[in-house]
């Protein structure tokens, strides 16, 4: 049995990452190393490894290495020049910013695009949907706010402290507010939710009984919109313990709005806020309104929404204010790679771009095998037939 060397260190555990995502530029496995511009032998120790399929589609952990560990192959600079020649298959120019890649490209929407124009058109194609999203929203929020029997709710409970072994115990009491679909106070009430003998409740709160008729009395017959799903569920269970039930009734309405996004309200006003974070993509999430009133306002706001238009229209505020020649003004190109490029060309000779970059290509939601590209140029138009704003379709 061989002996280990007295002193000599023990190489690290790899660290294991469950996406490529998530695995940092400097680690490289072996077919990444053997497929850049200049390629790599694997060397050094097994650093980190990444959850991937073979090609049975078996789930395996691929070995990766540290890319300075890693010497260059054998192969001159003649040999590899002569493999480019022959390697038509292989892309590693950016369709989209120009970006020269070690890697190979994976087509993207029919176009070889980085890793971070990718991204780019994710978001881009996320923010699409949610601005279609918010015309469904407008329309939510206008029908719960022309019904009258509409109560928007806010419910803060006065939590008791945990036991010694961390368990929750039962609130102590809540404060319920509600208003009506005009945003007219409806209830604002603080009532006990514990038993009399327990400490730390409110002095000033209501008697368990009071508060359910309270509640009985101000919101029976009517739709309850809270932030969450069931928003007023943890106050009348708690009442219905203490013997106090609250038996409300609602009105029949319209049906639920099911189309495979999340339904709650908070989720609702996330969507129609629209803030992703940039490094995932992920909705953000909404700070919490606090009161009633404040959400009954939110909800107003929504329904409130002007028409977003198409995507890339940019309209002036007053809609009656022409952009001048020194104004930014957003456009959005319809169409083929080919076609979008003579109409850059196009803007680029009259002296209409304000950058040399687009702002993001992403697939064409209403032309097959098209793209959507937004730039920014110089207002007024380009000619008598030609407006200053808006969509061209190449």
């Amino acid at each position: 049995m061989a002996e280990h060397e007295e002193g000599a260190a023990t190489p690290p555990e790899p660290v294991y990452y469950q996406r490529w995502g998530e695995v940092p530029w400097n680690l490289a496995s072996r077919s990444q190393l053997a497929g850049a511009d200049l390629p790599r032998e694997p060397s050094g120790p097994v650093v980190a490894k990444v959850a991937g399929t073979d090609w049975r589609d078996d789930e395996v952990w691929i070995d990766l290495y540290r890319v300075a560990d890693c010497p260059p192959t054998r192969a001159t600079a003649g040999q590899l020049a002569a493999a480019d020649r022959r390697r038509t298959a292989t892309v590693r120019e950016c369709a989209d910013c120009g970006a020269q890649c070690q890697q190979g490209l994976a087509m993207r929407d029919q176009r070889p695009r980085c890793l971070a124009c990718s991204h780019i058109a994710r978001l881009v194609e996320k923010q699409l949907r949610l601005r279609e999203r918010r015309t469904v929203l407008t329309q939510w929020a206008r029908d719960l706010l022309d019904d009258a029997a509409t109560a928007v709710l806010w419910v803060d409970l006065h939590e008791a402290p945990r036991t010694p072994a961390g368990r929750r115990r039962p609130p102590l009491a809540a404060r319920v507010q509600a208003v009506d679909h005009t945003g007219g106070r409806l209830l604002d009430v603080l009532v006990r939710l514990a038993g009399p003998r327990t400490p730390g409740a409110p002095n000033e709160a209501m008697p368990a009984t009071e508060g359910a008729q309270a509640l009985q009395a101000a919101l029976d017959g009517r739709h309850l919109v809270g932030w969450e799903s069931r928003p007023l569920g943890p106050v009348t269970e708690r009442l219905a313990e203490l013997g106090a039930p609250v038996r409300l009734t609602a009105p029949a309405g319209p049906p639920q709005l099911r189309d495979g996004w999340p339904s709650t309200v908070r989720e609702r006003v996330a969507q129609w806020r629209g803030e992703l974070e940039p490094a995932t993509g992920k909705l953000r999430d909404p700070w919490p309104p606090g009161t009633a009133d404040r959400l009954w306002l939110l909800l107003r706001r929504i329904a409130d929404t002007a028409d977003v238009g198409r995507p890339g229209l940019s309209a002036p505020v007053n809609h009656q204010v022409q952009p001048s020649l020194r104004d930014a003004v957003r456009l959005t190109i319809h169409g083929s790679a080919a076609g979008t490029r003579d109409v850059l060309e196009t803007l680029t000779g009259a002296g209409r771009l304000r950058r040399q970059d687009v702002a993001a290509t992403v697939p064409s939601r209403e032309h097959e095998a098209g793209h959507l590209t937004y730039l920014t140029v110089e207002g007024g138009p380009l000619d008598q037939d030609q407006p200053a704003a808006g969509e061209v379709y190449a």
